[in-house]
């Protein structure tokens, strides 16, 4: 089995992606000239490969689980109001993650949660729980999980970010030093305000399966992005939309990534959300992944924290 699934995965949508093709879709790149391709592509971009030459202690890889504790926040920031659809995303909180602290404690395993703040704010005993431990990192992903193109400013952007920030900071007792964009999207302004916040990485974009540093219209930026894809995600597979037929399909692919990457002796870096992966079945297959990856030698578990400073002192970044 490969990622053939994947593909298969996404052929069972088709039938719904194609309904609406009678309307053909608007394609105003193709006028634009060469200067106007370059410079569209320019503000954000991969700059040098930041994998090191051997991880601490000799490790093969570097993994990173992570979880995006989203629970109600994005439903809410669209104006949901149903306790319905409401109660999905509570799950996450109320079930999902206890079991998902519950298996990390079990393997000793440390992990990233990059929360909404207002996540937090729902859940009060969230941040105890995973702060408990000692092994866990709490990343920023926006105050209500806004969708940052659809926020209006940067002025309007940078003030959800600083009230995320803030209130993860008093929560947690540290400032964040790692940003995961909500939906993983960036607007025209998300790097200049992850820059200006002071964030040690980001953990949003999907240019290289392994740490890189981001460059801004041909300048490095001296941040390290970790990047993540939507094959290492199971809200597209097993999400109310998804079309995976099975947790196992999906978990088969995981395996087949972080072989990809043992191989490669690089970075694998899953996430992964409490209100969708929190149920029992798939649970069950991310414990037997973890046990496989486990049972190689040379496995470096850390948060993506510790990645990154780990990949910016070995390459002398600023």
């Amino acid at each position: 089995m490969n990622r053939s699934i994947a593909v298969a995965a996404m052929c069972a949508l088709a039938p719904l992606l194609t309904a609406g093709a009678q309307t053909p879709p608007r394609q105003p790149g193709t006028t634009w000239s060469d200067e106007q391709l370059r410079k569209a592509v320019a503000p954000v971009r991969a700059g040098r490969r930041l994998t090191p030459k051997s991880w601490p202690n000799g490790a093969r890889v570097a993994v990173s689980i992570t979880f995006d504790d989203d629970n109600e926040s994005y439903m809410l920031a669209a104006g949901e109001t149903s306790p319905t659809t409401l109660s999905s995303g509570e799950f996450g909180a109320k079930s999902g993650l206890p079991r998902i602290l519950r298996l990390l404690d079990k393997y000793q395993l440390p992990s990233t949660f990059f929360i909404p703040a207002v996540s937090a704010m729902l859940h009060p005993e969230m941040i105890p729980a995973i702060m408990k431990s000692g092994r866990h990192e709490i990343g920023v992903h926006g105050w209500i999980h806004e969708y940052p193109p659809a926020t209006g400013s940067a002025e309007e952007e940078e003030r959800l970010l600083n009230k995320a920030i803030d209130y993860l900071t008093t929560a947690t007792g540290k400032r964040p030093v790692g940003y995961r964009a909500p939906a993983w999207a960036f607007s025209a302004n998300t790097l200049d305000l992850v820059r200006k916040a002071g964030f040690l990485y980001e953990s949003s974009l999907q240019a290289m399966d392994e740490p890189y540093e981001i460059v801004a219209n041909g300048e490095p930026t001296g941040l390290v992005e970790l990047g993540i894809d939507w094959s290492l995600t199971e809200s597209v597979y097993l999400g109310r939309s998804g079309a995976m037929p099975s947790p196992e399909a999906l978990f088969q692919l995981f395996r087949e990534e972080f072989d990809g990457a043992y191989a490669e002796r690089t970075m694998f870096v899953l996430t992964l959300h409490p209100h969708i992966v929190g149920h029992r079945a798939p649970m069950q297959h991310l414990e037997k992944l973890i046990a496989y990856m486990r049972s190689k030698p040379g496995v470096w578990f850390a948060t993506t924290e510790q990645i990154a400073r780990y990949v910016k002192e070995q390459a002398r970044m600023k």
